[in-house]
């Protein structure tokens, strides 16, 4: 937080700035603007078309090469008068949309990249994660949660987007454009964790199939490269099996009368510690908008945690309270949605009918693909209890010589847990 006194009052208001070492700065230069111009351009487009979204407002922000931008109700009535003249040309003329943030005068201070926004105050709204054992059995608050949160999805998915990727601030000419890829939080985990970038940064998608294909070979690069992939080498045939079966079967959870589009955005890291909500669960505020990509509209689900679980854990008894959940939830949603929007509850159903549910929670997972995988996609095509033992040879067409491939990960994974113990035992 950072006060600020300015004519005998004191404001406050929250400084963020990402951390080079965990956005794989120093393997991709320029990673860490990237994700601070797709954030910023969230929140621009969310102010443009989704205003009963409630957000902080983001008074200015910086990028490394030292350039800085504020919001153009600083400037004089002239200048604001000539912006609004501008936009009303951009959107005439079909143009990208120009934003209402200018160049800041001020010289820069540093070169760090950052954003400033507003302060939300204790009396405002508190983080759920605070309230959420205490109250997350209590049918009323859940149900203003739920409502609250099917009206974000919904209002996000309102206007359809043109392709797969991430909004992105233009610093030249202070316009926003659906222009980067999308960028979720496994991309930016598994790259700064020594995985090789496979999608570029101005790489987005007019079709659902290729981004498919490029995020199953993100994750297959990210088993090949991390060092802890596997327990051993009958682990290492395993996944690898796996890894191939996913691919071979995914074609079976793409809907081919949405494979051109539209698309929607989607919240795709949204949790109880980015919600802020009252004391009656009415939310408040939504903060960390970075992971908000346009994304194929099958990838939207039910968030996961609303029973007090994680992904992988939605299994027997968990199974059903994730069910129920889901049927309150998306009954809500039919509630709160517009005609237009009928479709996408539709395809909510359709895809918890298909199982395609946890093909897609598999693309978004850093480390539970293998448990989705094995409790809820491969029972859908092979019913028996050792099928990933009878499937193991399928692990020979993941790569050539899947044999050495398989000793290695072996072998990474005993460097893995010898280093560990090294580390632990200086400590």
């Amino acid at each position: 937080m950072v006060a600020v006194k300015s004519s005998g009052r004191s404001t406050t208001y929250v400084l963020r700035c990402p951390f080079p070492h965990r956005v794989a700065e120093s393997q991709y230069p320029g990673t860490m603007d990237e994700k601070l111009r797709c954030e910023v351009a969230t929140y621009i487009w969310i102010q443009e078309h989704c205003p009963d979204i409630p957000i902080p407002k983001l008074h200015a922000f910086g990028f490394t090469d030292g350039r800085q931008f504020t919001q153009h109700d600083q400037a004089s009535l002239l200048a604001r008068f000539c912006r609004y003249i501008r936009r009303q040309v951009h959107r005439l003329f079909g143009l990208s949309l120009l934003s209402n943030y200018h160049p800041s005068s001020c010289p820069p201070t540093s070169k760090v990249g950052h954003m400033l926004l507003e302060y939300i105050r204790p009396d405002v709204g508190q983080m759920l994660s605070t309230t959420w054992e205490s109250f997350k059995d209590e049918p009323q608050r859940s149900r203003r949660l739920f409502k609250a949160i099917s009206r974000l999805i919904l209002s996000l998915a309102r206007v359809p987007q043109a392709r797969i990727g991430s909004w992105r601030f233009n610093p030249d000419d202070c316009t926003i454009s659906l222009t980067n890829r999308p960028l979720m939080v496994s991309t930016m985990t598994f790259e700064h964790s020594g995985t090789p970038r496979i999608i570029q940064q101005d790489q987005t998608y007019c079709c659902t199939d290729s981004f498919v294909a490029d995020t199953l070979t993100l994750y297959d690069e990210h088993m090949r490269h991390n060092p802890h992939a596997v327990a051993d080498e009958e682990d290492a045939y395993e996944r690898m099996a796996m890894r191939t079966l996913l691919r071979a079967v995914s074609h079976h959870f793409l809907m081919r009368e949405l494979r051109q589009g539209p698309f929607i955005l989607q919240f795709t890291d949204l949790h109880q510690s980015n919600i802020f909500v009252d004391n009656d669960w009415n939310i408040t505020y939504l903060v960390d908008l970075e992971w908000i990509c346009a994304l194929p509209a099958e990838m939207l689900s039910v968030p996961y945690w609303l029973t007090g679980c994680s992904v992988d854990e939605i299994v027997g008894e968990q199974y059903e309270l994730y069910d129920a959940t889901r049927q309150t939830f998306l009954s809500i949603m039919d509630e709160e949605r517009t005609a237009k929007q009928k479709e996408l509850t539709l395809i909510l159903r359709n895809s918890w009918e298909s199982k395609g549910v946890w093909f897609w929670a598999s693309l978004k997972s850093l480390n539970a693909w293998h448990f989705l995988f094995q409790d809820h996609i491969l029972p859908k095509f092979f019913a028996n209890n050792q099928a990933i033992a009878l499937l193991k040879p399928a692990s020979n067409l993941w790569q050539e010589n899947a044999e050495a491939m398989a000793k290695q990960k072996a072998k990474d994974e005993e460097e893995y847990r010898e280093e560990l113990e090294r580390n632990c035992s200086v400590k």
